[in-house]
């Protein structure tokens, strides 16, 4: 997000982000990190979690001249961080997660989602072969909203399953499924950015294999009218920048 707004002009950014220490630990660790290194004048704002006043929030964004705003939240945040952003009438871009781009918040938030952008980690490929095996599998199995969390879950289990056909039935154990992840260098990942798993990643999160992320809007009010902005965005180099001694 940090990168795409330096792209379009901005100079000014604006980090909002729940207080939960997973949360501030990546926007002051990492985040401020990168944006600084991207030459943008960076802010953190920590919000609480419950009962969250976002138009104090958006406000104080908009006392820092701030071009775009990232607002780490999700759920029933959603709605209000948009509206509150178009009512407040901001000349900059919001930035929200994926999961607020759900077919319930989009009606709910009435158009306040036009010029809104979301992060994805999906491919920028609108009629790719996957993404319709999760909308055939999700029609047939499941019985509510299989959007946000539902598809990072399926492409998870989809990897898993080609992992383990690889191990074959008498080789699978904790230890050597480990082990195959940990040998994978560019690996193809189910509706994804083939990952790699040698820890080296971002420093100081080993975990992370596939962190680069697309970025998509919606101009209408359903997810049909998604239109990707960005191909991948090659986070793993910002970080490697950010952090270069």
């Amino acid at each position: 997000m940090l990168s795409h707004a330096r792209d379009q002009g901005a100079t000014r950014a604006f980090l909002a982000v729940g207080d939960f220490e997973s949360f501030t630990t990546a926007a002051r660790d990492y985040g401020l990190r990168v944006g600084e290194d991207l030459g943008l004048e960076m802010r953190l704002h920590v919000f609480p979690l419950i009962g969250a006043d976002f138009v104090s929030v958006l406000n104080e964004a908009r006392t820092f001249e701030a071009d775009a705003v990232i607002m780490a939240a999700a759920d029933n945040a959603c709605v209000p961080v948009m509206q509150s952003f178009r009512d407040l009438g901001f000349d900059g871009t919001l930035y929200l997660v994926g999961a607020c781009a759900a077919d319930a918040i989009l009606e709910a938030a009435d158009g306040a989602n036009a010029g809104v952008v979301f992060s994805s980690e999906g491919p920028p490929d609108q009629d790719d072969l996957e993404g319709t095996i999760f909308d055939e599998v999700s029609n047939e199995y499941n019985t509510g909203n299989a959007q946000a969390a539902g598809t990072v879950g399926f492409r998870g289990m989809m990897n898993l399953y080609s992992l383990l056909v690889e191990l074959g039935p008498d080789n699978v154990t904790s230890e050597s499924l480990i082990e195959l992840i940990r040998r994978a260098e560019g690996r193809e990942s189910f509706w994804g950015h083939p990952y790699t798993c040698d820890g080296e990643q971002i420093p100081g999160l080993p975990s992370l294999c596939a962190p680069q992320q697309t970025l998509f809007e919606i101009p209408g009010d359903s997810l049909d009218d998604l239109v990707y902005i960005t191909d991948w965005i090659d986070t793993v180099e910002l970080f490697r920048s950010a952090f270069a001694e």
